[in-house]
């Protein structure tokens, strides 16, 4: 599903790219390039089908955004994500034993979007945007204990959201200005987790054993977020506080805070 959605969404760029090509007299474009750091954390840990994870994420990266007319904007992000003691806590279904696990993951964070401006007027103005980002997460190295047995670990993530929000800007200041956004993120969560332990085991398990989980979940839920932007063709900077739910399938939240810094060619 979510492949598809990412596939339909680059199309639909592409296409607006091509067709402006062909109708518009020749002319260069303004291409922003927007260096960003962001972190995400969940309030409490994410909780499904036998699988707990406490998420957190750091990122740094760049976006590189342009204007296609007066009215639409498309836009692309990378960058690498990190964080240096991440958990992971998997249930074995036969003996009922929690096995915990930390350590350090890393990963790619990956987005697509399309803006468009829906109404202005002055120094108000109203728009859409439908924003595609995925966060694929590794942690190969993840350690632990169970029954004082000494446990290794790993896990990889996927966690891909898909957001159509409808956000209004005003002016604030002579410098700056407040977006508030809301509308509905459609997210998919997949994860692989495998624990394992070369020594000890009681009954029928004895090791060298392991336990694996796979969950593979996708959910509607809200979003939300608000950012203050400044109006400097010289310094321009954008910092946004945002919140996703899941509280729909996995009874947390994610919230966030991002600072970008605009160049403008």
């Amino acid at each position: 599903m979510f492949k598809t959605a990412r596939n339909c969404l680059k199309f639909t760029i592409l296409t607006i790219i091509y067709q402006f090509s062909h109708t518009q007299e020749a002319s260069a474009l303004d291409i922003n390039v927007l260096p960003f750091a962001l972190y995400e954390q969940g309030q409490e840990s994410i909780t499904i089908d036998g699988v707990k994870t406490k998420y957190g994420l750091g990122a740094v990266g760049v976006a590189i955004e342009t204007m296609l007319g007066e009215e639409l904007k498309i836009g692309t992000r990378l960058g690498y994500g990190y964080h240096p003691n991440a958990s992971v806590s998997l249930t074995d279904s036969v003996s009922q034993i929690a096995v915990d696990v930390t350590g350090p993951v890393s990963g790619i964070y990956l987005g697509v979007g399309v803006d468009y401006l829906l109404w202005t007027k002055s120094d108000t103005s109203v728009g859409s945007k439908l924003l595609y980002l995925t966060r694929n997460i590794d942690a190969p190295d993840l350690t632990g204990f169970a029954n004082s047995r000494a446990i290794t670990g790993s896990a990889v993530n996927d966690f891909d959201t898909l957001d159509l929000v409808f956000d209004a800007k005003f002016r604030i200041s002579e410098v700056a200005f407040l977006n508030l956004a809301a509308g509905l993120s459609q997210w998919n969560l997949k994860t692989t987790a495998t624990a394992r332990s070369e020594t000890g085991g009681r009954g029928l398990i004895r090791c060298p054993c392991s336990v694996t989980k796979r969950i593979d979940t996708t959910s509607i839920d809200p979003i939300l977020s608000f950012a203050i932007s400044s109006d400097n063709p010289l310094h321009n900077f954008e910092f946004e506080v945002y919140g996703r739910s899941l509280e729909s399938k996995a009874g947390t939240k994610i919230f966030g805070l991002e600072f970008g810094y605009n160049f403008q060619f």
